[in-house]
């Protein structure tokens, strides 16, 4: 019998330790990267964003002041930093600055040389070269995450910062790039919390591998101390044989004790198995459950459709899943020492009376008439019918009748028609305002796009056109618009006209209930929003829960109007909303018996947590930061619809 080496056996325990140590940071290295480098993406994105919203917001405000002289050759790079313009540019981009999350600002020609910075000596610089400003000449958004040890700023130097710089292009009017804006943003501050985020990370994986490996160590140690037992029991079984043995020719009786005695040895050995493989057994399960959640939810990141792990992220998760097989491998290895096998935007299309949806539609805007001194709303829509989403198609008029309102003169008219024109019905929105210039209406129903009027006295955004246009094409319509100026403005749109038949089975007895009456049969949802991708992830999510329907609105003013109208079972609101502030626009339902009892929720990037307070304070039934967390958004929705159903 050959006998192992003393110092070769029972090293199970070792190899299990250093095997396991190389797997954990294997795991935990990757996975912990790909969430740093993630996360530092998705912020650099929101940060170019927000530097992007900034530049335009300056370009629009100062550039028909400003612009001739930036772009001007007769004033030299030597004599701009104490040019008289270039101070009193300074000193509107400092006011305008003042509270906006950016540290320097620079405009560039489209000969790379800086006409402006705030900080004054780096005017003249040249950035001809640089990768950032030559995509940005030809019309694309360039972000950058750097850290530097020292940068000048617009207030002095800073020390050790992070900082995400945005090349971006500016065109006026829809034209070709006129100029560059470089914005710098600090984002030192959100780039060591990652790093907390990342480290805490790492070491709560570390911290779940290190219990596994506990748990798996005692395993191994037992398994060790069975089959160590289990050798020395041969061991000295063999011993007394081979004692026994030599006298076995001389003593019969003496080789019967021997047998008996092996006999003995042996079913103690396979006791000593039996009792192992039992052990082994039960663990089993338990050593493959952790690791199926380990290996399943590495599979689920492989293969998540809704965010598609960039390639490298891609590679991290196949390294995972390679340790995590390999570590399934080390496990069965150890069973095998004792044989142990271990949507779309939804439309619900049907004949809607537009008789009927001027009838709830047009007090709601009755306020705003009478604030804007409009002396009447004349509304002529006969018995006409058309196919559209009554709700979508109630959200589109009334948008346009409240600009109709805003943009009109004091004691002006707004007059809503429709008439048929074919298989189509026209449906007009007139006012009797100043109109519109001809070389804007191109730029019209474009997002963001206020036509050069965000420093007048009526307030917007620019997106409730662009979300009409949207809406409408999607119901199978038009729209359009034709002004004359010192006349007044038309919006109109067309959309299919509702057949006969479809006419005579909504006007027949005893037929389905009103587009409004079915709508109260569900629960309605209320979503101020002034930003049409959030509306859209807004629709998306609804659109996944059953029994629920939503209707959207972009400012405070015509959501408290539509929920005076008819009362929601829930309203969710931003707070940085045009015009009334989502803090406002609650005071205000408070106020009102009708809607004082509608729980309201709040969606909303303001995350500091004394923003949080504040909301909380001002008697919003729930708060949730942008961006949000679908499935404990859902469950706040849910739960506050069923509180109103109960009547808590």
């Amino acid at each position: 019998m050959i006998v192992p080496p003393q110092n070769s056996r029972f090293r199970l325990r070792r190899y299990f330790s250093i095997a396991s140590g190389l797997l954990m940071l294997a795991v935990a290295m990757p996975l912990a990267y790909a969430y740093f480098y993630s996360e530092v993406r998705e912020h650099t994105g929101l940060a170019g964003m927000r530097n992007e919203v900034l530049a335009r917001t300056y370009a629009n405000v100062l550039w028909p002041m400003y612009g001739e002289f930036l772009l001007s050759q007769d004033v030299g790079a030597a004599q701009r930093p104490a040019h008289e313009s270039t101070l009193k540019l300074d000193a509107a981009f400092r006011q305008m600055s003042r509270d906006a999350p950016v540290i320097k600002i620079k405009v560039y020609n489209l000969q790379g040389v800086a006409v402006y910075s705030s900080v004054l000596r780096e005017i003249g610089e040249n950035k001809s070269q640089n990768i950032g400003f030559k995509s940005a000449r030809v019309g694309s958004l360039v972000n950058e995450l750097t850290h530097r040890g020292s940068m000048s700023a617009t207030e002095g130097e800073i020390q050790n910062v992070d900082v995400v710089s945005s090349y971006i292009p500016i065109r006026l009017n829809g034209g070709e790039v006129t100029a560059v804006f470089e914005l710098y943003a600090n984002v030192t501050e959100t780039v060591s919390r990652i790093q907390v985020v990342t480290l805490q990370l790492l070491l709560a994986l570390l911290g779940v591998f290190l219990l596994l490996y506990l748990s798996l160590l005692a395993i191994v140690a037992r398994a060790d101390a069975i089959l160590g037992r289990q050798y020395a029991a041969l061991q000295d079984s063999e011993g007394r044989l081979r004692g026994k043995t030599s006298e076995l020719q001389s003593e019969i009786v003496e080789r019967q004790e021997i047998e008996q005695a092996l006999r003995q040895s042996e079913e103690v050995a396979a006791s000593a198995n039996r009792a192992k493989s039992e052990f082994l057994s039960g663990m089993s399960h338990e050593l493959r459950t952790p690791m199926n959640a380990i290996i399943g939810f590495a599979q689920l990141l492989e293969t998540e459709p809704l965010s598609p792990l960039s390639s490298n992220q891609q590679r991290f998760v196949k390294q995972i899943l390679k340790a995590a097989d390999h570590l399934l491998n080390l496990i069965n290895q150890v069973l095998d020492l004792a044989r142990i096998e271990s949507g779309k935007m939804p439309l619900s299309l049907e004949p809607v009376s537009l008789a009927d949806l001027m009838d709830d539609a047009l007090p709601m805007v009755q306020h705003l008439a009478q604030q804007h001194k409009v002396r009447s709303i004349e509304s002529d829509c006969a018995d006409l019918r058309v196919v559209a989403d009554y709700g979508r198609l109630k959200q589109v008029l009334l948008n346009l009748v409240s600009n109709a309102i805003k943009y009109n003169r004091p004691d002006g008219v707004v007059r809503v028609a429709a008439a048929a024109q074919g298989d189509l019905i026209r449906i007009e929105v007139s006012d009797t305002g100043p109109g519109i210039p001809p070389d804007k209406l191109d730029d019209l129903f474009q997002p963001f796009n206020r036509l050069g009027i965000e420093s007048a006295d009526v307030e917007g955004t620019g997106i409730g056109l662009a979300l009409s246009k949207r809406m409408v094409e999607a119901m199978g319509g038009a729209i359009g618009v034709q002004s004359g100026v010192g006349v007044g403005s038309t919006f109109w749109m067309t959309l299919p006209a509702a057949p006969s038949d479809l006419q005579r089975a909504a006007e027949a007895p005893g037929s389905a209930p009103s587009r409004k009456d079915r709508l109260r049969q569900d629960k309605v949802i209320l979503y101020i929003e002034d930003n049409p991708a959030n509306v859209m992830l807004m629709e998306e999510i609804i659109q996944r829960l059953e029994g629920l329907r939503l209707v959207c609105t972009h400012n405070a003013e015509l959501g408290n109007a539509m929920a005076f109208q008819d009362p929601p079972d829930l309203i969710i609101m931003d707070i940085n909303l045009p015009g009334m502030d989502g803090l406002q626009a609650l005071q205000v339902l408070r106020g009102v018996p009708a809607t004082a009892h509608i729980p309201v929720l709040a969606l909303t990037a303001n995350a500091l947590e004394t923003e949080v307070a504040r909301g909380l304070a001002a008697g919003f039934d729930a708060y949730f930061t942008k961006p949000i967390q679908i499935e404990p958004f859902s469950r706040a929705m849910l739960a506050l619809l069923a509180r109103e159903q109960n009547g808590v």
